[in-house]
């Protein structure tokens, strides 16, 4: 049985990341740069503690097996667009040997829920192309395509 708490545990979060920065590192080697502990731990600690970001932690029994970071973003009316408000999904990892069993199912799940208790209406996030499985996972959730990033390399 799965339960998914809430975490400021930024040494945590970093050795969860492990995987999912590995990955990045691999596709866009360019940008990404490998693990690392301690600078992992740093950009969390970091980030939590700004009140607009949460993290969400999967446990299997006492393992600690995944985890989701989100932030709510509320973005003021302009000359261009309406206001409105999301939760945009900063990261989501799920550990390789726990891949393929509901877990990121479960963290979308409290992501919604976040949303819904906090009255956002939309969740975004963006992954990059190259991560497929990704991609795979995201619309089986139900995510679409709104926008496109590029890049043109000079």
């Amino acid at each position: 049985m799965i339960r998914i708490t809430e975490s400021r545990d930024a040494d945590l979060l970093a050795l969860l990341n492990y995987d999912v920065q590995e990955i990045h590192a691999e596709i866009e080697p360019m940008l990404f740069k490998h693990h690392n502990q301690e600078n992992m731990k740093a950009l969390f600690k970091e980030a939590l503690e700004d009140e607009n970001i949460y993290a969400f932690v999967a446990w299997d029994n006492d393992r600690p097996v995944g985890y989701v970071m989100i932030s709510k973003i509320n973005f003021e009316e302009n000359y261009f667009r309406k206001s409105y408000s999301v939760v945009y999904i900063e990261h989501i990892c799920v550990l390789k040997d726990y891949k393929g069993h509901g877990i990121g199912k479960q963290l979308i799940e409290k992501v919604k829920e976040f949303a819904r208790d906090n009255n956002i209406r939309r969740v975004e996030l963006d992954y990059w192309n190259k991560n497929e499985k990704a991609g795979q996972f995201f619309r089986s959730q139900g995510f679409k395509t709104f926008n496109e990033r590029m890049y043109l390399e000079v």
